[in-house]
Formats: structure tokens, C-alpha cells, sequence
């Protein structure tokens, strides 16, 4: 049995003993023996008790001192880790250079705190310092003196006691001292007239609190509590971006009662589990509004960059109309734009009638969520009650129909057929396939248009007809549906402007000679000429025919003959010369066109409700984006006039 224990000790004497042979065998021994390290101080704040940092107050700075001085002196120490490793590597010199005990960083960094402070910066002091018969660079040398001790104090150097530097020290200040958020409801009382300022209940159990991601500005913060509150007369439940009424009707079933989001949310919920503070939302709503970058874009960068999974990113719901008025006239001057932004919806022509409604599937669906349940397993031709053939969309009489649709406009091949119909359209090349839809020029007559023989493909809304002011502000905007013809435009802007006192005195659109002669057809131009008067921009203007005379009698956008003095003014040049200008931007409306166009690829994929939703916020935005700048414009130029007036009354 000893056999056995002798054998292995002599195989591994034997093993050391050639081992041994070699240089590095002594290293490699000496690397496998067991040692004990004491691991680095990484936990700054670990052995301060408050009761040091309070006799340190005590000790060094006034008895008078505010905690609000004592504040900012503390986050000034925490908040500059650059600047405090720079005065901590001259505290720590090599063998060539000179320590610096008090450097010039931290003296920077005094002289800072001391502008900061202001009048305060005497607290810093006791009495017997004598602080108000130091000169500037002696007051700051005081003031790092102190800054000194108290990084001392704090432990806040990037070097442990055995001179190793640690990075990530600072990392951890920061995280130590980062406040404990929760998301509360904004509103201190219940808001209904009735309850007559109630306060609010604790509407969330302990146990029942959920935690979600905060993004707040720049920095993630995690493990946030969610409260809400809710008013025990009216039932009201409140959330920090929307308020939850309670059913009017409790015998209904239906107890989700009435979400109505905030405006002036504090914070609002973007994801399942995650919530955005104002300057963000308003850092995603400006990029979406300046760079025309989608929402999808947004959740898809955080995603990458943070590991956050975002649900959508939306911003509160408006409940303000668009609407602001122009200020460069007494009345408003209005002017009809066209945008061409499609959206799907279902257009489909059934025994029943004509269903002009959201389509429930705005991927790939052609029917209303009514008619997807009486059409969806029907035969895709119109006047065809047959049962379609799966995976198809027609009947086995129309397969070759829905074959051809495929090969025309499948996701395979849709991008080679629009590469084939443009360099059909610029080149005319006669074996290439020619584009044979009807396209309706939103300055032109109406097309009559052809009656599809099919339901594979859902129609679009053709434009976005929208009202603006010179200025830029947008006052209404609509759809239309088929075409921009001149009765739609009427309608449109009797639906605004139902009154003659509301009218404006000019209506500027491309099609304003269409549009007047359609007035003086249906005799309507005897009510509108009292109030308005249509007149073409200046860029369409020029390409009109010169024989039309109602035109160029009636809807010149600079008469020259005194016939609209509003429309043209008188200005002088630098040496004096007088020159006519036109008083009015006319075109404002195709400057908002060539914006909106830059939302056509967010836009077109949208479904109706999203894509009203959608454009009615980033009109709403341009407007006050126009409104604000308007009004910094004449505050300069008010400011402008007061100092010309200081001057003229010291000259008197």
C-alpha cells in the first residue's frame, strides 16, 4: 500500500527537479504559490461619516454658511474629475519634477467657485482670516487651501495610498450620490370643479409599484418608481403624463373610462417600461421636426447605444387647433398650399355603398375592419363572390389577374419596375414598358377617373391642402381625397372662414384664376368679392398664359397699376433709388411644401388616425417655431427704436 504514496512524491520530485533545469522555472513556481493582496480603496466615500464632513464645515468655513454654499462647494468637488486628476498628478511627481502641494489647477478651480459664489464667498472663511485685505491671487491660493483639505477629506484622489492610479473612482462619486427619483403625478389636487381642490390619494400599493427606466436629459436612471394618484370623489386617476376620468356610465361593462394626456407633462411613458423627461421628448420632437428623422429612427439609435427597447416615441397629444395669426397685416392673408403626401385608406364599392374608412390592416389590408369581415375571404375582383384560393387574393378564374399583379408590383421585383418605368419616362424607349396610369397635376382640370376592376391594391389620399400666412404659420390643412379641384378648395376655405367677417382680404393659391373663374360659374364671386380676392403666387404666376385675361386682370400678385395698394410698396436702395417690392411673401407656401415634403417617407407608411396625428404635431410645432421667431424679430427691432429714442432725447 506505501507503494502507491511513494510513486506519485517520486514522479513529482522528479518533475520539479527538471523544472529547476530551466531560467524561468523559478518564476513559475513562485507565480503558483497561494498569496494575499488587499484589494484597492475604489469606495471614496466609504469611511466619511457625516459627522467629519460637519466639524470639517465647522473648523474651516464660517459658522454663518448656508447649506446651499456647503452644497456648491461639494458638487464643485465631485463634479470637476479632470481638473482634480491633473492637481492630483503633480501631487504625485515623478523623480524629476517638483511637488506641487497647492497646484494651479486647484487654483483655477478656487478662482471659478469664487464667481460662483459671489458675495457668499466670504462664508468660506472664518473671521480671523481677515478675508476682505486678500488680493485676488491670495484670496484664491485661501480658497484652493481649503479645496485642498477637503478633497483630502473626501478621498477624492485617483491614487490610493500606495501612488497606483484608479479611473474609475470618480465613477463611483457619481453614483453614490445620485438622487433617488420617483415619477409622481404633476397635479398636487384633484383638477375636476366639483371636488373643489381635493387632494389626492396614494392610488399605488408598496407592493404593487412598479419600476421602470427613466431617461432624464442625457443620463439613464434605473429602478424608478412609478406612482399615481387618485381623487376619492370623482374617482380620477392621475398619472404622470395623462389622467384616467371614471366611467359616466358604471352599468356598461366598460370600466377604462376617459384617457385625456397632458400638455404640460413632466415626464411621459415611451416604452413598457420606460419613461422620457421633457428636454428629451423635446430633443426627439426637434430632430424630427429639423432633420425629418422618424420615430423608428430614435428607438432604434437607443436601442443600439443604450440596450433601452422602446414601444414608440410619441410626444403629448395637442389639444390646440393650428392656428395663429399673421401680424403683418390688419386682416390675415391667407394662402392655400399642396402637398403631396399619400396615406392609404379603403375605398371599397359594395352592395352596402362606398367605404371611405381606416383600413385595419395598413400593412398588406385593402378592407375597413367592417368589411374585412364580410370580404376577406371573398375574390379580390370587384362584382367576383367567389372564394378566393389561397395564398392568392382571387378566385381560380382570376389567378392569371393576381399573377400579373404579383410580377408588376411584387417587393421583389417593385424596384426594378420603378427603375424601368423613370428611364421609360426620360428616355421613351419603345421596348421598355410604358406607364399608362392616369396622373392628375394638382394645377389642372380633374381627370375623370377610371373605375378600378380590382381590390389588391388599397387607394391614397391624393394631397394635403393647407392654409399658411406669409409669415409662415399655418392657420388649417385638410385632405383631399381624389384631386385638388377648385369646389374642393371652396369648400375648404368656407369650412374655415364660414363667416364674411373672418374672410381674408387676399386668398393666394397657383390655381387662384381657376378657382375665380369656378366662383363666377356657380355665382358665388358676388358674396366673395366683398371680403376676398384670389390672386396666383409669383412663381406660378409667370408661367400662365398671357391671353388669359381674368388672370392677369384679376390675379396679379404686384399690380402695378394701383388697383392693390397692400400687394406692392415703395422702398429705397443705398443710394437712394426707389424701387417697387412686393409687400408680401407669396412664397410661403411652396417654402412649407419643400419642409413637408421631407416627412414623405415617414408619412406614406403611416396609417389615417397617425397620419393626422403625426402631421397636425409638426404643424403645430412649425407654428410656434414661426410665431417665436416673429416675436424675437420685433422685440429686436422694439429694442431697436427705444435706444434711438434714449439717443434723440441726450442729443436734446
Amino acid at each position: 500500500m506505501l507503494q502507491i504514496p511513494y510513486s506519485v512524491f517520486w514522479i513529482v520530485f522528479q518533475t520539479f527537479q527538471n523544472l529547476l533545469a530551466f531560467p524561468w522555472s523559478f518564476v513559475l513556481l513562485v507565480g503558483l504559490l497561494p498569496v494575499v493582496s488587499a484589494a484597492p480603496n475604489d469606495d471614496p466615500f466609504s469611511g466619511i461619516t457625516f459627522k467629519a464632513f460637519s466639524e470639517f464645515v465647522e473648523q474651516h468655513f464660517s459658522s454663518k454658511i448656508s447649506l446651499t454654499t456647503v452644497l456648491v462647494v461639494l458638487f464643485t468637488m465631485t463634479n470637476n474629475p479632470d481638473l482634480l486628476n491633473l492637481h492630483a498628478r503633480q501631487q504625485h511627481p515623478l523623480p524629476d519634477e517638483h511637488l506641487q502641494n497647492i497646484s494651479g489647477w486647484l487654483k483655477a478651480l478656487a478662482h471659478a467657485l469664487d464667481g460662483k459664489l459671489g458675495q457668499d464667498t466670504d462664508r468660506l472663511f472664518q473671521t480671523t482670516n481677515n478675508f476682505s485685505n486678500l488680493e485676488n491671487d491670495q484670496r484664491d491660493s485661501a480658497i484652493a487651501t481649503k479645496l485642498d483639505l477637503l478633497y483630502k477629506l473626501l478621498d477624492l484622489s485617483a491614487y490610493d495610498d500606495e501612488g497606483v492610479f484608479h479611473q474609475r473612482r470618480y465613477k463611483q462619486v457619481k453614483k453614490e450620490i445620485e438622487p433617488a427619483y420617483v415619477i409622481s403625478p404633476a397635479s398636487m389636487q384633484c383638477q375636476t370643479q366639483s371636488c373643489k381642490g381635493w387632494s389626492l390619494y396614494m392610488n399605488t400599493r408598496d407592493r404593487d409599484i412598479p419600476r421602470a427606466t427613466l431617461i432624464k436629459g442625457t443620463k439613464i436612471y434605473e429602478e424608478v418608481h412609478v406612482l399615481s394618484g387618485k381623487c376619492p370623489l370623482c374617482k380620477t386617476i392621475y398619472y404622470a403624463d395623462h389622467e384616467t376620468s371614471a366611467p359616466i356610465d358604471k352599468n356598461s361593462g366598460d370600466d377604462n373610462g376617459t384617457k385625456v394626456y397632458l400638455n404640460n407633462a413632466k415626464h411621459l411613458k415611451v416604452g413598457q417600461s420606460v419613461w422620457v423627461d421633457y428636454v428629451f421628448s423635446a430633443g426627439v420632437i426637434n430632430g424630427i421636426y429639423h432633420f425629418h428623422v422618424s420615430s423608428s429612427a430614435f428607438a432604434e439609435f437607443l436601442e443600439d447605444k443604450f440596450g433601452i427597447l422602446l414601444r414608440s416615441l410619441h410626444s403629448p397629444t395637442y389639444s390646440t387647433p393650428v392656428r395663429a395669426k399673421c401680424t403683418q397685416s390688419p386682416r390675415p392673408f391667407w394662402l392655400a398650399v399642396h402637398a403631396s403626401l399619400s396615406i392609404l385608406y379603403s375605398n371599397t364599392q359594395t352592395p352596402l355603398g362606398l367605404s371611405r374608412t381606416k383600413l385595419k390592416n395598413a400593412r398588406g389590408g385593402v378592407f375597413c375592419a367592417r368589411h374585412e369581415i364580410t370580404h376577406d375571404n371573398l375574390c379580390c375582383m370587384c362584382d367576383c363572390d367567389r372564394q378566393k384560393v389561397a395564398p392568392s387574393h382571387t378566385c381560380a378564374i382570376h389567378q392569371n389577374r393576381w399573377r400579373q399583379h404579383i410580377i408588376r408590383h411584387g417587393q421583389q421585383s417593385l424596384l426594378v419596375i420603378h427603375q424601368l418605368i423613370r428611364h421609360s419616362e426620360e428616355e421613351h424607349v419603345e421596348w421598355l414598358p410604358q406607364k399608362t396610369q392616369q396622373l392628375q397635376p394638382h394645377d389642372e382640370d380633374k381627370i375623370p377617373e377610371r373605375k378600378k376592376d380590382n381590390y389588391f391594391v388599397p387607394p391614397r389620399f391624393y394631397c394635403v391642402e393647407t392654409l399658411c400666412a406669409p409669415c409662415g404659420a399655418v392657420h388649417a390643412w385638410t385632405l383631399f381625397d381624389k384631386s385638388e379641384s377648385p369646389t374642393q378648395i371652396l369648400e375648404f376655405l368656407d369650412a374655415v372662414y364660414p363667416t364674411p367677417d373672418v374672410r381674408p382680404d387676399y386668398i393666394c393659391i397657383d390655381k387662384g384664376c381657376k378657382i375665380l373663374h369656378t366662383t363666377i360659374v356657380n355665382r358665388s364671386w358676388n358674396v366673395r368679392k366683398e371680403t376676398s380676392r384670389f390672386i396666383v403666387d409669383s412663381y406660378h404666376y409667370i408661367n400662365h398664359h398671357t391671353n388669359d385675361y381674368l388672370c392677369h386682370k384679376w390675379c396679379n400678385p404686384a399690380p402695378l397699376n394701383g388697383s392693390a395698394p397692400n400687394l406692392v410698396v415703395v422702398e429705397h436702395d443705398v443710394n437712394g433709388n426707389a424701387h417697387y417690392k412686393r409687400a408680401f411673401n407669396t412664397q410661403a407656401c411652396e417654402q412649407l411644401n419643400a419642409w413637408l415634403g421631407g416627412f414623405e417617407t415617414i408619412l406614406k407608411r403611416m396609417t389615417v388616425y397617425n397620419f393626422k396625428w403625426f402631421l397636425h404635431a409638426m404643424l403645430y410645432i412649425h407654428t410656434q417655431q414661426v410665431m417665436n421667431k416673429q416675436r424675437l424679430r420685433d422685440n429686436k427691432e422694439g429694442d431697436q427704436d427705444e435706444e434711438g429714442i434714449d439717443i434723440e432725447g441726450e442729443e436734446e
